[in-house]
């Protein structure tokens, strides 16, 4: 289904509270009130995004005065807007509306309607013609210089029960309590999904089926190929600082050698571990688990990591050989909502690390990505990379800066590092010699600078001014770099990092 101008965005959403409640979407880095106090109730599992928060909670971060507000409904309506231009006139419009509203003390609908038109660079156009596909937002129609694309998620959201519910719909999502996530993040486009929640004293228990497309090879249109996931994530709050997870998912396709699976039967059920069901139908798919754990210390400041396993072979380990097959990435991150003695500055630090073949499949359509994007980290494997934030907060300016660097190991026409999670891990391989960084290695510098001036807070509206300066240097090749310097009003509540 095509839809030319606009962008139809639903969530239906529950109170257990007995009051209404609204989704918050975790893209932005800027707004950090809401965030500070999640992270700060140990009844709350903050890991699993997006939020959904109450009213009045809400109105902190919106103040848009409700259309209608009475016992059972309350709804609101306004616009969407974004616009960013750079000192090379590559431009960026978003433009168009949105409504929220709830019916009753359990049921809640949001509606948001957008069309972006986009006027790229050199090194995204580069990078669409590479991958096929716009990251974070999908597919593009090109016309002449200029790109559309209609951008559209939508969820239902039911409380079956006081412990039990339901969401379904088109969106992304996020687990994880750093910047990035090594199980899954919000780095693709919006995808189909049926997620169930389950919390029981203080467990969170969750079950996501979700529907996943690739734009076929070699074509990059809207002829998409099929495939299906099944994730399991369970979060247990231990006490009031420490909180553990673990996680679980399977990809498979809806084609295979064998022939049309669908939506397989042997995955549905949201209490089995896969790895053997997976034996059980001949290890034809591909199973990624995964534990994290965050530690609350100094009240607002968090010890959090996550440990990945795609796959491991404990003999090949001690052998020190580097097996290709032994496939696991680490995060380890610290941050703090109080600096100073003053809750108006953020920070963080983190390290990601994912080994080569992570994520991989020995066909691409059963690896851990959706839409020529991975699903967890936008890196895919073979990397090491340092994260670092600082933020200062008033009542109007936003000073942000964020440093970047990354390492990664990438392949050439006869060697595979096993970095593109896209290649089939049978391609250009070796079965030994692999380890982290692995290839010709790519490094990249970026500092981002920006300084925002929030114009309306009922439409949580504001102007910035963004330098990013991004240095890449290659083992084999020159180095480069690159300046930008971008002016531009956005809603960020909606601001993708």
């Amino acid at each position: 289904m095509k839809f030319n101008i606009f962008l139809i965005y639903i969530i239906f959403l529950v109170n257990l509270a007995h009051a209404q409640l609204f989704p918050y979407l975790y893209y932005g880095i800027e707004e950090k009130t809401i965030e500070r106090k999640i992270y700060g109730d140990s009844n709350l599992h903050a890991s699993v995004k997006p939020w959904l928060i109450l009213f009045n909670e809400w109105q902190q971060i919106d103040s848009t005065r409700p259309m209608v507000k009475n016992k059972n409904i309350t709804a609101f309506v306004k616009p969407l807007l974004n616009i960013e231009t750079n000192q090379n006139f590559n431009q960026f419009y978003q433009i168009g509306t949105e409504a929220l509203s709830s019916f009753g003390k359990k049921i809640s609908l949001h509606l948001s309607l957008s069309q972006c038109i986009i006027k790229p660079d050199s090194i995204l156009i580069k990078m669409y013609d590479s991958i096929g596909t716009w990251p974070r937002w999908g597919y593009v129609k090109k016309n002449r210089s200029v790109w559309l694309h209609t951008h559209y998620e939508g969820n239902l959201f039911w409380q079956a029960l006081p412990y039990l519910s339901f969401r379904t719909g088109i969106s992304r999502h996020f687990l994880g309590d750093g910047y990035r996530s090594l199980f899954l993040s919000d780095n693709t486009a919006p995808y189909p999904y049926i997620l169930g929640i389950a919390k029981i004293w203080k467990v969170e228990y969750l079950v996501l089926y979700s529907f996943l497309n690739e734009p076929q090879w070699h074509y990059f249109n809207e002829i998409y190929e099929r495939k299906n996931s099944t994730l399991h994530y369970l979060s247990w709050n231990i006490n009031k600082r420490f909180n553990i997870n673990a996680f679980e998912t399977v990809i498979w396709q809806v084609n295979d050698s064998i022939g049309y699976r669908g939506f397989d039967i042997n995955y549905i059920n949201p209490f089995i571990f896969f790895r053997p069901i997976e034996f059980s139908l001949g290890s034809p798919d591909n199973v990624i688990m995964g534990i994290g754990f965050r530690y609350r210390f100094f009240e607002n400041s968090h010890l959090y990591g996550q440990f990945l396993l795609d796959e491991f072979k404990l003999n090949e380990w001690k052998a020190n050989n580097g097996w290709w097959g032994n496939k696991f990435g680490f995060q380890l991150g610290i941050k703090t909502y109080k600096l100073f003695n003053s809750s108006k500055w953020f920070a963080l630090l983190e390290c990601n690390t994912v080994r080569p073949f992570t994520y991989t499949h020995s066909d691409y359509l059963s690896n851990w990505g959706h839409m020529h994007q991975p699903m967890a980290h936008p890196l895919g494997a073979n990397f090491i990379e340092w994260i670092s934030q600082l933020a200062y907060n008033t009542k109007a300016w936003t000073f942000s800066l964020q440093l970047f660097y990354q390492r990664q190991g990438r392949s050439n026409n006869t060697y595979n590092a096993g970095e593109n999670i896209y290649w089939s891990y049978n391609q250009n391989r070796q079965e030994y010699g692999y380890h982290l960084l692995s290839g010709a290695n790519e490094n990249l510098k970026q500092v981002n600078l920006r300084i925002s001036y929030e114009i309306s807070r009922r439409l949580h509206l504001k102007g910035y001014i963004q330098t990013i300066i991004i240095h890449k240097n290659f083992e084999t090749f020159d180095q480069n770099t690159h300046l930008y310097l971008n002016l531009g009003i956005a809603q960020t509540i909606y601001n993708y990092r």
